[in-house]
């Protein structure tokens, strides 16, 4: 019987040991800087939007780009495994966790979305952009620089005076509105002027994904308004 006793004791007293341990151990990490996570994630998407912009500088579309953007869209996918991780085992984080896990998806979609474009460009064979893609395109590079700068001064949202944030935050829903009005200008002319079926699809396809990826863009800076009106 106190050998079963001292056994259990000894057991319990591990466990409390290994407890403490894990909880030293995270009050002994360097400190992390979560919305540095959020800049580099950010900034990735901003790399992979100047790719594909550069893939369509001329008519003809640059195809080799493609794995470069794949490339890109790798390097963000394993920042955001990388962050996660942390977060996942954070004991103290600067603004709720779930909020971070949130923004860092919702940057990953952004390049996910970048990706997705030069994807089915290439499985649709779609050779050559029009002047729609390439406003569209141009669209979403002014779209993810605006990402950044607001991840940037989210970073300091405690010394940065609100409103900085606030007129990203408009300033990006602005360039997604102007992405509506292309979509609708887009639309409107490959029904109207377009005769080739196969080439209706591809286009509309397209459309739909530039316009997505405007959307992505709006959805990181719609949470960042909401984590700012939590605070």
């Amino acid at each position: 019987m106190n050998n079963k006793t001292n056994q259990d004791s000894s057991k319990e007293n591990q466990e409390s040991r290994s407890f403490v341990q894990k909880v030293l151990n995270k009050f002994s990490r360097k400190k992390v800087d979560f919305f540095e996570m959020f800049v580099e994630g950010s900034g990735v998407s901003l790399e992979a939007a100047r790719a594909l912009k550069a893939a369509f500088q001329e008519e003809r579309i640059d195809r080799e780009s493609f794995q470069h953007i794949k490339d890109i869209e790798h390097k963000g996918d394993g920042h955001r495994h990388r962050s996660l991780k942390i977060i996942e085992t954070a004991f103290i984080t600067p603004i709720d966790q779930s909020d971070i896990m949130d923004v860092l998806e919702g940057i990953e979609n952004v390049t996910d979305s970048i990706n997705d474009i030069a994807i089915h460009l290439n499985i649709m064979g779609v050779e050559k952009r029009d002047d729609f893609m390439l406003r569209f395109v141009e669209v979403i590079v002014l779209a993810c620089e605006k990402t950044h700068e607001l991840m940037i001064a989210f970073k300091d949202f405690k010394k940065n005076p609100n409103n900085r944030i606030n007129n990203l935050v408009i300033e990006i829903n602005a360039l997604e509105e102007e992405g509506d009005m292309i979509y609708s200008e887009s639309m409107r002319h490959i029904f109207e002027d377009e005769s080739d079926v196969l080439s209706i699809i591809k286009k509309k396809e397209i459309y739909q994904l530039l316009e997505n990826t405007l959307d992505s863009c709006e959805d990181v800076a719609d949470l960042v308004e909401k984590i700012m009106l939590q605070e």
